[in-house]
């Protein structure tokens, strides 16, 4: 479900408000790169932002996680046993292929395989082939050069309804914890032990070949006006602190200009505070971060 987002422009209206003045040229510049240092100094202060919050299937390669990872997560899907944990498998057609192996770690379940550039996108019984039994099927999204499975839009060919979620993996930002199967469906799996090094996150006691690990995931994000790689929507939950966080700072750094009214550190603590309370409204702590404590006694304060 996807989060509730402001606008850019929104962002530094508000933010030219506090101010007390018009933002442009070198102005509005040096105040976009102090919006996004509060953006990463809030993303940097807790784990448990719900939009960063992932819980994904991960492939354990000679007893390490990658940060990240070519793969795909399929969910969601009505023929439950097209479910699970897609590995690159080649290519077919000149795009990428993945393929969803049974228990022995080698047989071919299931595979996503395309019929081309700009052509179409399957879900096939067995090995990575077009000819095979396709289950599901969704047209291809992406320049040509670079054709990606879509997230959603699937629909069913023989499988059952309703047609699966096909989603790339994250990067991780920060380990959490993980479990030798799915967590909070029905089943009770075990949780495991594992530290984070220079070679990715060592799984200290597993022989599986996937576990399914909660992390949050990287902060890659630069916002601005929607142009030059920059994204124009910005968190909801973030809004407020950000825009008295970028106007205190602009504010400090014209001391010298007779329109100089300071904001009070007070103010801009509050709205951070706000923003942090939200995870506590919404139960994330309760649910997910207690539990890590009495395995790891690791920080799970909200602050």
């Amino acid at each position: 479900m996807a989060q509730g987002t402001r606008t850019w422009t929104e962002l530094t209206g508000l933010t030219a408000a506090r101010c007390g003045c018009a933002l442009s040229g070198d102005d509005a510049t040096q105040v976009g790169f102090l919006l996004n240092s509060a953006a990463r100094q809030l993303y940097l202060e807790n784990p448990w932002w719900e939009r960063f919050l992932e819980l994904e299937p991960r492939t354990v390669e000679r007893g390490y996680v990658s940060y990240s990872e070519d793969s795909l997560n399929v969910y969601g899907a009505g023929t439950s046993e097209a479910n699970g944990l897609y590995q690159r498998n080649g290519t077919v057609n000149g795009i990428p292929a993945y393929t969803l192996y049974d228990a022995d770690g080698t047989t071919a379940k299931y595979s996503l395989v395309s019929d081309g550039a700009s052509g179409d996108g399957f879900i096939v019984q067995g090995s990575p082939s077009v000819s095979n039994e396709r289950i599901y099927e969704a047209g291809m999204v992406g320049e040509v050069s670079a054709n990606e499975y879509p997230e959603t839009g699937w629909a069913s060919d023989h499988g059952e309804d309703p047609a699966p979620i096909v989603q790339a993996l994250s990067e991780i930002g920060e380990y959490i914890g993980h479990w030798n199967g799915k967590k909070w469906s029905g089943a009770n799996p075990t949780m495991g032990t594992a530290y984070p090094d220079q070679n990715g996150i060592r799984v200290t006691d597993s022989s599986q070949d996937i576990v399914y690990m909660a992390f949050k995931k990287s902060f890659n994000t630069t916002y601005g006006d929607g142009t030059g790689g920059t994204t124009s929507d910005v968190p909801a939950e973030w809004f407020e602190f950000m825009a008295y966080s970028a106007a205190r700072s602009f504010l400090q750094s014209q001391r010298q200009s007779d329109s100089y009214q300071p904001i009070a550190i007070s103010e801009v603590e509050r709205v951070r505070e706000q923003a942090l309370l939200k995870i506590n409204r919404q139960g994330i702590y309760k649910t997910i971060a207690q539990r890590f404590r009495t395995y790891y006694n690791q920080d799970v304060s909200i602050h």
